[in-house]
């Protein structure tokens, strides 16, 4: 608050710096001297003509006396004008430091006044005073104000399940999850459990309660919003996360090729679900289907890995420089890939461990190709990586823990060493 009252004087201080001193200077009377000497000169050199038209017999003596007489004349009528000038150059002086006054007590006065009309008002000039005003159609106030005017509203009208659901979203803005998952729980029981959007929003709340864990409840939730509807999108990323981390793959491959079908290709969440889906049918020793449009059986036989063993492989061993060893927990997901020194960043092999089987040797061939497309055996030279995943996830993420080696050429890469040394932040 004191840094703006500062810039603000200093503003206007530079403002009526420019305007004072206009109004303010001394005028000397300098002006009035200056008057008289060019009159005195004026009428020096008209004397001089005239002697000049005398001494020529351009005038006679009686037209010139007549003519200096006139101009004598004209001289001292001007002289006695100075007191008149002198009084009109002080009461300019007076009237322009009147003014500056005025402008020096308005300028500040009328640029908080104005300031606080047009520009942020009260939470301007007083900011730790200002609170925010979250407002909502037909609603005003912070959202605070609105939580309480709508649980006294639903205090007196328990069946208004919109005011419910609005409750809901609120305390969900507010990160009071066990709130929100309540206020779900009222609406959906009002309808009687017919709403799968309802139903997405009251897992999501609930499983945020719960420490984002999706098991149980949550998980019931959001089966039965499927039911109602197969593909509504937050369902089915809800309900793909839960199986996941229970490591039910299978269940997680049919919820993740749903939610694939309703993002446009290109998109997005549809490259990010064409990884996971990838992720998930190697976890189940899948192949990997280039358009992903079937979802292939996971007693599939391993064709795919007799046809690359003719192809190139590359080896090496994986370890955690001892530096990052206290940050890693044995059970953390480890993934080691090869990818294109120059070309997509999608992994062309990749193989999923965990911490507690380092130091690891591998080796990655084309058979491990999350797209048949993308081998190994379609690039010359390769970067090889290893990463810990906290959450388990295969997107990089801030405080996952990674190395890198290359780029090498694949027919090199052999008996390779990765040193995971590095912090993702």
């Amino acid at each position: 608050m004191m840094v703006f009252w500062i810039v603000a004087a200093l503003l206007i201080i530079a403002a009526l710096m420019f305007l004072l001193p206009p109004l303010i200077q001394k005028t000397e009377k300098k002006d009035v001297v200056d008057r008289e000497a060019m009159n005195t000169t004026i009428l020096k050199d008209q004397l001089v003509e005239l002697e000049n038209d005398l001494a020529a017999g351009l005038l006679s003596q009686e037209q010139y006396e007549t003519a200096r007489h006139d101009l004598e004349r004209s001289f001292l009528h001007e002289a006695e004008q100075k007191p008149d000038s002198s009084i009109a150059v002080q009461t300019d002086r007076v009237v322009g430091r009147a003014t500056a006054v005025v402008v020096a007590v308005v300028v500040p006065v009328l640029a908080v006044s104005l300031y606080g009309l047009l520009g942020s008002g009260k939470a301007g000039l007083h900011p730790e005073d200002a609170t925010p005003n979250i407002q909502a159609k037909g609603h005003k106030g912070t959202l605070e104000q609105q939580v309480r005017k709508l649980q006294d509203h639903l205090a007196s009208n328990p069946d208004d399940t919109d005011s419910w659901v609005m409750l809901g979203r609120s305390f969900y803005f507010m990160k009071q999850y066990a709130s929100a998952s309540d206020a779900f729980a009222k609406a959906s029981s009002l309808l009687k459990d017919s709403n799968p959007d309802l139903l997405a929003d009251y897992a999501d709340a609930l499983a945020m309660a719960n420490g984002r864990n999706m098991a149980g409840q949550p998980y019931e939730l959001v089966k039965k919003a499927l039911a109602i509807q197969p593909f509504n999108q937050k369902a089915l990323w809800l309900a793909g996360t839960a199986t996941f981390e229970a490591q039910d793959y299978k269940s997680t491959l049919d919820y993740w090729k749903r939610l694939l079908k309703l993002f446009p290709k290109g998109s997005d969440n549809y490259n990010q679900m064409v990884k996971n889906v990838a992720e998930v049918e190697h976890k189940l020793g899948m192949p990997i289907d280039v358009d992903l449009s079937e979802t292939p059986s996971p007693n599939t036989s391993p064709a795919s890995s007799s046809a690359a063993a003719g192809g190139p492989e590359v080896t090496g061993t994986v370890r955690l420089a001892d530096a990052l060893a206290l940050n890693a927990s044995i059970d953390d997901t480890l993934f080691i890939y090869a990818k294109a020194a120059s070309g997509p960043p999608m992994p062309l092999a990749i193989i999923r461990k965990k911490v507690k089987d380092l130091p690891l040797k591998f080796t990655l061939n084309d058979s491990m190709a999350m797209n048949p497309a993308m081998k190994l055996s379609n690039f010359p030279k390769v970067v090889i990586g290893a990463r810990i995943s906290k959450s388990g996830n295969a997107m990089p993420q801030s405080g996952d823990m990674q190395g890198t080696y290359g780029p090498v050429a694949v027919k090199d890469a052999k008996g390779i060493e990765v040193v995971i040394n590095q912090t993702i932040q």
